[in-house]
Formats: C-alpha cells, structure tokens, sequence
C-alpha cells in the first residue's frame, strides 16, 4: 500500500473526514449567501427628485426643416473649416459653447493648445456632404453627415453627427448643439 493510500485510510483521517465536509458545507453557503443577497443597503439616489418621473414631450417625428440642412451647411463651412470664430460662435448652441463666452471663445478660436469644442475637418477638400436623418423632432434634430474629400485631396472620408436644437419656442431659431465623430478613436491595444 502506497503512502498516501495509507494515510487516506487512517483512522485519524477518516474521524476528521465529517469536519472537512461540514467546513467545505460552510464555506459554499457563505459564498451563496453572499453573491445572492450581495449588497442589501438601502441607499437612496443623490438626485432624486420629487413627483412624477419626467416623461419626454412632443417628441412626434416631424420633416426636416429645411433651414436645418442650410445651417448644417454653413455650420460645417464657417466653423468646422475655422472660418470665422464669431460666426461659429453665434450659430452653435449651447451643448457646443459649453458656457463659454464669446470673449473666451474668440481667445481660444485660433489657440491650437486649447481651441473651442468643435472637432476641426478640412472642408475645402470635400467633393460632397450627404446626410441621413436620424431623428426630427418639432425642437431637435440629428443627422449623420459624411464629408467625402475629393480624390487624390490625401485625407479620409469621415462621418459626422449633427444636433440641432431650436431655441426660444415654436418660432425660435435653429442652432447645431452638437459635433462629434460617428466612430470613436481606436486605442491601440498592449
């Protein structure tokens, strides 16, 4: 009989065998209890606000408005070809000023080390800019424009979306209230 055959066989280990198993039987239960019932603490959310929950209004899918597609137009012309950074400054809303103002905006429009919130693309370079509606809404609206560069201009296509907000009620004014790449950046992996 080999070593441990006979150490398994013993009578000291056989006698403390029921131990094992009842410490083994503790063990799983606390884990059980502990990954089913997890974290039971009652907190309350920091902002909760009292009544009702907000319910989104007037959110009926409308036409596009037309002066829409001529402000995406000259949005993409004056400020994301960095035209004129009063211009820019006066058709973005305030999802794009980010409170920001015109002083600030005017000192930081042609600062390559701080710059405004609007991610830059040579629009001199771009043969066409069709678009697709996302949403249209009677106050917003999205689109996603892609900006086709001409051929042999040495840059890559890029798709943009484009939020528009109207301000000051039903006969206000349309201002784009949003710019940002469809794609992320890629991070390069490790």
């Amino acid at each position: 009989m080999s070593a441990i055959a006979g150490a398994l066989s013993s009578r000291r280990f056989i006698s403390l065998l029921p131990w094992f198993a009842g410490a083994i039987l503790v063990a799983g239960l606390v884990t059980f209890l502990i990954v089913f019932f997890g974290n039971t603490s009652k907190v309350e959310p920091i902002n909760k606000a009292a009544g009702p929950p907000v319910r989104s209004v007037d959110q009926r899918t409308v036409p596009l408005d037309p002066k829409i597609s001529r402000l995406a137009n000259q949005f993409m012309r004056i400020a994301v070809g960095g035209k004129d950074a009063v211009k820019a400054y006066e058709i973005s809303g305030p999802g794009i000023r980010q409170g920001m103002t015109l002083a600030q905006w005017k000192r930081d429009w042609s600062n390559p080390d701080v710059g405004v919130p609007i991610i830059p693309y040579p629009i001199d370079t771009v043969s066409a800019s069709p678009f697709r509606i996302d949403y249209s809404y009677p106050k917003e609206a999205l689109l996603e424009v892609a900006l086709l560069p001409k051929k042999g201009a040495g840059i890559k296509a890029q798709i943009f979306f484009i939020g528009f907000k109207k301000l000051g009620g039903a006969n206000g004014h349309w201002v784009v209230n949003y710019w940002a790449p469809h794609n992320s950046i890629a991070t390069p992996s490790q």
